[in-house]
């Protein structure tokens, strides 16, 4: 265990964290601070979410047909809400907008100064609100859109005739945090495998192999490196998800966690019915598992480039080749049926088994290797 602790204080010296403290300023600068500081993204998207989290307040997390009568009336009351305010303004007497329906088909100035200069809430909640009742209207026609190249009749009438469809999640939650979890995996991978990818090399820059081979316990060095690397590359992992969850808290999505994915309000269809708690807890399993296997595969580089040059250069189609799967289906729109389940699982199971067989590869060499 010495030996260990020893390899990871190697790994995690203060000049390799102080490049991975700049490297995630930069990168949370540039690809995450906006879903962060602009959630949500301007009106109506933000009366969307303070209706849709009222709306669980009184539906719960589902709205069926009765209940979705009772927020057709509650449209209609801000409706006489509005044109209540419209009456009490001389400059929409004097153009003669005193109903709500008249309101919405001018453009002119009066429109401009009650929705932009003065932002009147109850204006801008209606907007919310005819969206979400066109949504509701149309969500199985649109389900049945997204899905018509699904032979599978049977899937199809369960989420039906099931009350998924009525659940409430507003899209852009859920592509908030979409967004912010695939591009923090490229982030702590990238991370990894620089910390990592010295796992090895350092050692063979110092000429310290041929020292360590000339005696068996030096090398079992190997296996202490490889344990000592993933370790530090669960931790660091371990330490992005805490902060990004503590992060993540601020945007005050949790009303919608125990929401369906399938809600009326999505643009994406997923193999299973699940929960958008379940689809953070899914994905953050997936982190760790391409980030390990990142860690796995610059591990393995670490021990046969002999330069930092040779060993960034062998890294770059890695990052980039995961970079593209992480975005296309193993962490963005996990399960979704873009893509046959069994691919998603398939490239998982690839990834892992193609990382132990490299390991485990070079630790029969290490065991035969001459130092001559």
């Amino acid at each position: 265990m010495r030996i260990i602790w020893y390899e990871m204080k190697k790994l995690l010296n203060w000049k390799v964290l102080s490049l991975v403290f700049l490297i995630s300023v930069l990168f949370f600068e540039v690809f995450l601070s906006f879903e962060f500081e602009y959630f949500p993204n301007g009106r109506p998207p933000l009366d969307t979410f303070n209706v849709s989290k009222q709306m669980i307040d009184k539906y719960g997390q589902e709205m069926d047909e009765t209940e979705f009568v009772d927020f057709k009336e509650t449209y209609k009351e801000e409706v006489d809400r509005a044109e209540s305010y419209l009456k009490s303004r001389d400059d929409a007497e004097e153009t003669g907008v005193t109903s709500y329906e008249q309101f919405r088909s001018t453009d002119g100035e009066l429109h401009g100064e009650v929705m932009f200069n003065e932002g009147v809430d109850v204006f801008w909640e209606l907007q919310a609100r005819e969206n979400l009742i066109e949504f509701y209207e149309r969500r199985i026609e649109s389900f049945l859109n997204e899905t018509t190249h699904i032979d599978n009749a049977e899937w199809k009438q369960e989420i039906v005739n099931g009350s998924s469809l009525n659940a409430i999640l507003p899209h852009f939650v859920f592509e908030n945090y979409n967004n912010l979890i695939k591009m923090l995996t490229i982030l702590i991978m990238i991370i990894v495998m620089i910390v990592v990818g010295r796992v090895f090399i350092v050692d063979q820059k110092n000429d310290m192999i041929i020292l360590q081979y000339t005696t068996l316990t030096g090398r079992t060095l190997y296996i202490h490196k490889i344990i000592a690397a993933l370790i530090t590359a669960f931790l660091l992992t371990s330490v992005y998800i805490a902060g990004f969850l503590l992060l993540y808290s601020t945007n005050e999505t949790d009303a919608f966690f125990q929401s369906s994915l399938h809600s009326f309000d999505t643009h994406i269809i997923f193999w299973t019915d699940i929960t958008f708690i379940d689809y953070i807890i899914f994905t953050i399993m997936g982190v760790y598992i391409v980030v390990l296997v990142a860690a796995a595969l610059a591990m393995f580089l670490s021990r046969v480039v002999g330069n930092y040059i040779s060993l960034i250069g062998s890294q770059v189609p890695i990052v980039v080749v995961l970079s593209l799967l992480i975005l296309e289906y193993l962490v963005s729109n996990f399960m979704s049926i873009k893509y046959p389940l069994y691919v998603t699982i398939g490239t998982y199971c690839g990834l892992l088994v193609l990382g132990v067989i490299l390991l485990t590869i070079r630790w029969r060499k290490e065991q035969r290797i001459d130092i001559v």
